[in-house]
């Protein structure tokens, strides 16, 4: 078996990647224990953020905006549709699409998350100065951009 980090030429690329894995878990984990005392999941608000803040919005948009497959967007709506958080409505000229609308619990249940995330945003990153708050943003940007237009293949050469 291969060390995975002696095939990286980058070994601080290697550990910030690392890094970056860890954190995200930590946060998805701490995120579903702040929302613990909801009805609505971390993916859920995900998906009622988008269709409270884009009323209208199709699956199709929905999904490029989470960067998730029409398929995953799919699964948490219905998912949404039974819990009673969103309905679905046939586009006024074209009757071939549906739109994404929030229901009246899916707007309450939205603005109770939104209270819970934004103290639990504040505790991940008030202790940042506005310019590291900044300067983490304008990285990580970089690095989404990037791997926006890397195209993965199996490492077969």
């Amino acid at each position: 078996m291969t060390d995975t980090a002696a095939c990286i030429d980058n070994k601080l690329a290697f550990s910030t990647f690392r890094a970056l894995i860890s954190t995200s878990r930590l946060q998805d984990k701490k995120l579903q224990n702040a929302l613990a005392g909801l009805d609505v999941h971390p993916a859920q608000y995900s998906c009622l953020f988008v269709i409270c803040e884009h009323e209208g919005v199709n699956l199709r948009q929905l999904a490029e905006g989470l960067h998730v497959e029409n398929s995953t967007a799919s699964v948490t709506v219905r998912r949404m549709e039974k819990a009673g958080f969103v309905i679905r409505l046939p586009d006024e000229t074209d009757s071939r699409m549906t739109r994404l609308y929030p229901t009246e619990y899916g707007r309450k249940q939205f603005e109770k998350s939104k209270r819970v995330i934004g103290e639990f945003i504040n505790r991940c990153f008030g202790f940042l100065s506005e310019k590291e708050q900044r300067t983490l943003f304008q990285l990580l940007g970089k690095v989404s951009s990037k791997l926006e237009q890397y195209s993965f293949c199996s490492g077969q050469e």
